[in-house]
């Protein structure tokens, strides 16, 4: 009878735990459904504003190229009042439209008092007087740019006009029309979007017409009317709900019920649409990526399924376990058994925990560096034309213009913002990178730091400084040096947080370190040092732990915000730089660390690159290979001016259509490694097993491929780290060549 009470309570007591796990289970899969869907909808709306930027940068570079025209007609016609401008004008479009490439339908220009009309490709539509009445009529009025509302063209195309007066000395004389069908942008822009397994992206103006579609048969028509002349009895509540939404807001996002227009079958389905605007002078366009509602959740949903049956599994065992000792309670041996076993578990479950949060930090620095390494890729293809423009403008003018401190200033500020970047990319792991070394004075970047972090104290610390001046100097990375004094200065704030009053004493002076207990191997006892103390009247640490804390991943701190890894990256840069830091500190007194670091010696030179030499001068050919057309312009011109015969490409599909071209007509290849459909070891590969012969040089932004590798293997014979400028390839090509000669 007992037996069988017993059993009834432990079966109640499973199915009371079981519901209790399920409800917190369900509760915890609502918090991360929010979480998940919160992330989603921020990813999104990254790339509806991503489509936005790109739209107006592809536009705006049309306009800007219209303008160009616009100015060199204005100035034939202002140069030349009494001749016929009408050959001119067509050829200026004719070279116009081969420079563009086509992505221009065609070009239209009109003299502004209607007496003659101009066409390029010739038989295309022509325009008139009463052709885009609003365009004309606006272009007229304020004699400035415009952006026409989207229309069929006779073709039945949709397109739009970007029209753009031509002024002489501040008198319309006549209007440029150049027309861009919306589906090359389309197929540029938006059809390589791909959000899950339906999703995409769409453009639409402020009447609702679709402008750009992954489906063509819904190009052109309107969000709502047409598709209800076309599927009369389909419902359209949620897409008129979504469509009233974007009207009102610049961007947001909505969760409705719609269909795949794309599709054959229309089923209605929950999606969830992210919106933006962009706008033009006309109008605004609204920007749309769609994803599957249930594609997003079914994964969360999974995950509570497995969460509740393994945690129901859980639960029986244990109990099971738990009925087990309640029957084995009398015996003392078998007790004292279990509850050791039970010790053990317990201890496991904690190294595991630990091992655990271990592998996630682990887990989370490796997305933070893949991160870094992306934004270091991107930075350095925004650097390199500024700093190669900047280079060639330094070879090109007098050194006494202001000009020419205007243009050193920025190729100096290049330098530095590629020494920030070099640090990113020490950060995210990128085994390629050589930190630059500079001799420094060792007072102006304390005082440069401390001005830097003066700005983020909280208000409860005062710092005092005592620093004796003119150190001298330091060889050292600027940058590094930078950090290690921010960190350290962030640490004993957040020592000193809960303190009402906190008082951080940073000191400088020069010191020849003689300590023999405990010295440190790195240091030379016969050099002199300088010495950068930061003393904290915080909450000290403690005996047991000091010895840790330059360990990597070791912190004090519950915070997800801390890596764990500030005084082990100090540690590391200054052992760098051939000097040591010690630590002294008492439990809630306060601690001191001191930082040395070698002055400089006299045999120590900069390691800064001069953007300009005599021996950098060569007459090899020279194609460029590079997607971004800024970087192969920037290098095509530098190359030229220093004496080579440069031709570049930016189209990756081009490379292989002119491979047997390129083999028989060039010396040196110098490509990118990072390019749609074909990368830069692919084709010095291609290159190499054709012609031996031609050198193949590599530029990269961020690499985690064996470069070192490929030049033992004769793929490559030079790599060089973005930024790169035309000097610097030059002194490759020159160093490859002279090598050969040898």
């Amino acid at each position: 009878m007992k037996k069988n009470r017993l059993k009834f309570l432990s079966i109640i007591a499973i199915i009371f735990i079981a519901l209790i796990v399920s409800r917190i289970s369900y509760k915890s899969y609502m918090k991360y459904q929010d979480i998940v869907m919160t992330q989603q909808i921020k990813h999104l709306m990254t790339i509806s504003k991503s489509i936005g930027r790109s739209l107006n940068l592809y536009i705006g570079e049309k306009e800007k190229a219209l303008k160009s025209l616009s100015s060199d007609i204005a100035h034939h016609m202002e140069t030349s009042p009494d001749g016929d401008h009408q050959d001119y004008i067509l050829k200026a479009m004719e070279t116009f439209y081969l420079n563009q490439d086509e992505e221009m339908a065609n070009l239209n220009y009109m003299e502004a008092r209607n007496r003659f009309f101009l066409s390029y490709p010739k038989g295309d539509f022509i325009v008139t007087g009463d052709d885009f009445y609003d365009e004309i009529s606006y272009v007229k009025a304020r004699k400035d740019s415009y952006i026409g509302f989207p229309y069929h063209d006779r073709y039945d195309t949709l397109s739009i006009n970007i029209v753009e007066p031509v002024i002489i000395k501040n008198k319309l004389v006549g209007i440029i029309f150049g027309k861009i069908k919306l589906e090359n942008m389309n197929e540029l822009l938006l059809k390589p979007v791909k959000i899950g397994e339906f999703g995409y992206a769409v453009v639409k103006d402020s009447t609702g017409k679709i402008l750009m579609h992954p489906s063509k048969g819904q190009v052109g028509d309107f969000v709502i009317t047409s598709r209800k002349k076309k599927y009369p009895n389909l419902d359209y509540k949620g897409i008129a709900s979504l469509f009233k939404k974007q009207l009102t807001q610049d961007e947001g996002f909505h969760i409705y019920h719609s269909y795949w227009w794309p599709q054959d079958t229309l089923i209605l389905t929950k999606k969830i649409n992210v919106f933006s605007r962009i706008n033009f002078s006309s109008d605004f366009w609204i920007v749309s990526v769609v994803s599957s509602y249930d594609e997003i959740t079914k994964p969360i949903k999974d995950y509570l399924y497995g969460s509740i049956f393994i945690s129901i599994f859980i639960i029986v065992i244990s109990s099971c376990i738990v009925f087990w000792i309640v029957r084995m309670i009398k015996n003392k041996e078998a007790y004292e058994m279990e509850t050791n076993y039970l010790r053990e578990i317990n201890k496991s479950s904690e190294e595991l925990r630990k091992k655990d949060a271990e592998l996630h930090h682990r887990r989370k620095l490796e997305t933070i560096g893949t991160l870094t390494g992306g934004i270091a890729h991107e930075f350095n293809n925004v650097l390199t034309p500024i700093m190669g423009h900047s280079e060639i403008l330094l070879r090109n003018l007098d050194p006494d213009l202001d000009d020419y401190e205007d243009a050193e200033a920025i190729y100096n500020s290049s330098k530095r913002a590629q020494e920030i970047v070099d640090q990113i990319r020490m950060f995210s792991g990128d085994k390629n990178i050589k930190i630059k070394y500079d001799i420094i004075p060792i007072n102006n970047v304390l005082e440069d730091a401390l001005k830097f972090s003066e700005f983020v104290l909280p208000s409860n610390v005062k710092i005092i400084k005592e620093i004796k001046e003119n150190c001298g100097n330091i060889y050292a990375n600027e940058t590094q040096i930078h950090q290690v004094i921010l960190n350290l200065c962030t640490n004993a704030c957040n020592a000193m947080k809960n303190k009402q009053q906190g008082i951080l004493k940073i000191s400088l002076n020069i010191s020849k370190y003689l300590e023999k207990e405990g010295q440190d191997e790195n240091i030379d006892s016969g050099r002199e040092y300088v010495k950068i103390s930061f003393e904290d009247n915080g909450c000290g640490i403690e005996d047991d732990i000091i010895d840790k804390i330059f360990d990597p991943f070791f912190t004090k701190k519950l915070s997800d915000k801390s890596s764990g890894l500030g005084l082990s990256i100090v540690q590391g840069i200054v052992t760098k730089h051939g000097g040591m830091i010690k630590v002294s500190s008492k439990k809630n007194i306060g601690s001191r660390f001191e930082v040395y670091i070698p002055k400089a010696k006299k045999n120590e030179t900069l390691d800064s690159i001069e953007p300009q030499s005599s021996d950098i001068i060569g007459k090899e050919r020279v194609l460029i290979i590079d997607d971004d057309k800024n970087i192969a312009e920037m290098l095509k011109k530098g190359l030229n001016e220093l004496g080579y015969s440069v031709s570049s490409i930016v189209e990756c599909d081009e490379i292989l259509k002119k491979f047997t071209y390129i083999k028989d007509h060039f010396d040196i290849i110098v490509t990118d490694l990072t390019m749609p459909e074909i990368s830069g070891i692919q084709i010095a590969k291609k290159i190499k097993r054709n012609q031996p012969d031609i050198k193949t040089i590599l530029i990269t932004a961020y690499s985690e491929e064996p470069l070192e590798e490929y030049m033992k293997d004769k793929i490559l014979d030079d790599y060089l780290i973005k930024p790169v400028s035309a000097a610097q390839v030059s002194r490759s090509i020159r160093k490859i060549i002279d090598n050969e000669k040898i």
